[in-house]
């Protein structure tokens, strides 16, 4: 390969990692803060993580694989936070340092046993209307704070009554992991597995939602087969709404195996895709295959999945964070999360009917 060859291929992948880097919002922003004069609303959400320790002051966990550890992430909300919005620093506003009284940030963690995790979780179905459960996964480029932020903003802006747990596998959170994040997303799935049958075994509640993001549909769709697998039927009484936003999966796998599973289980499965994602069009590239994430032609239409295509939703620069971005996005996840209406029911989506199967857009 010539020299002018080997630049021209080098700038090729630099640009295909910066679109992959989508899946992480916002850029890291450094060190965390000393907490300011005015107090922001906090937000607590439980963790359980197979991240390994940071040492780093402020940074708790860091991109390596740990032992599975659990605890409460608390995270400050700005008073005038607004609903769709991630409010971190920009060097547009000239902003160098992360501010409580205008930033979202993690405060700090408090990190339990399992068994006082569990029993902190009883406590918080106990004080719930709905005594539901959301567990989240995040995607690629997504470090331990950014996760717990963006959880913490997710949760505030649909108004989720039950207590809220993230699962956070050991994303490298730079832009060069995508490889090695991949890889560590696969072996999360046994992680995550545990912690979805110790939420069925330990704590009552009356629903478990299951949702992820990008390549955290991996995970989640994977470990919860093999709950199935281990488990008795009537799990699918309490875990039985699955949301999954841009999945990062291969299409054809995730028509073949993932759906075809998901449906003989029962679970209502919620899929939104875009043709405007250019994350999920720089995973194509770099797959040489489609992604379930995508609504162009290898838009996913299976029996028990209820795809909605989102194509013209914002979702910051590169439209792939439109699940916690776009105000008409949310309103459907939360009519999904308080009522359990399915897509024909929903009052914001209009039918599309094609010779392969039904799917959904927003009304205008």
């Amino acid at each position: 390969m010539s020299p002018f060859s080997r630049s021209m291929f080098s700038m090729a992948i630099a640009c295909l990692l910066f679109l992959l880097s989508a899946c992480a919002t916002t850029p890291e922003t450094g060190a965390r803060v000393t907490p300011l004069p005015v107090t922001p609303q906090a937000v607590s959400i439980f963790y359980a993580t197979n991240r390994a320790p940071d040492p780093e002051p402020g940074e708790y966990f860091g991109p390596e694989r740990g032992n599975l550890a659990f605890g409460i992430a608390r995270v400050g909300i700005p008073l005038e936070h607004e609903i769709g919005r991630y409010e971190s620093p920009s060097v547009f506003r000239f902003e160098w340092d992360p501010d409580e009284r205008k930033h979202i940030i993690l405060r700090d963690i408090e990190a339990l046993e399992q068994s006082v995790f569990l029993t902190r979780m009883q406590e918080a179905i106990n004080a719930s209307r709905s005594r539901k459960i959301l567990l989240f996964v995040h995607g690629y480029n997504v470090d331990f704070a950014l996760a717990a932020e963006r959880l913490a903003q997710f949760a505030t802006d649909l108004k989720f009554d039950g207590p809220v747990v993230l699962f956070t596998w050991p994303s490298q959170g730079a832009i060069t992991g995508y490889t090695k994040d991949e890889t560590n997303v696969e072996w999360s799935q046994v992680a995550l597995t545990q912690v979805m049958t110790m939420l069925l075994d330990h704590i009552p509640s009356e629903q478990i939602v299951l949702a992820a993001h990008s390549m955290g549909a991996r995970a989640i769709t994977r470990a919860y087969k093999n709950v199935t697998n281990e488990l008795p039927e009537d799990i699918h009484a309490v875990m039985n709404e699955m949301i999954l936003v841009a999945p990062d999966v291969d299409a054809d796998l995730f028509r073949q195996e993932s759906a075809p599973a998901l449906a003989r289980s029962g679970m209502h499965v919620t899929l939104y895709a875009s043709s405007a994602d250019r994350a999920i069009m720089a995973s194509k590239a770099f797959h040489g295959y489609p992604r379930a994430g995508d609504s162009g032609e290898g838009l996913v239409l299976v029996p028990g999945v209820e795809t909605i295509d989102a194509s013209e939703s914002a979702g910051g620069l590169l439209g792939h964070s439109y699940f916690a971005e776009d105000r008409r996005i949310m309103e459907d996840i939360y009519a999904i999360l308080q009522t359990g209406m399915r897509a024909d029911q929903r009052f914001g989506l209009r039918p599309v009917d094609t010779t392969t199967g039904r799917y959904w857009t927003f009304r205008k």
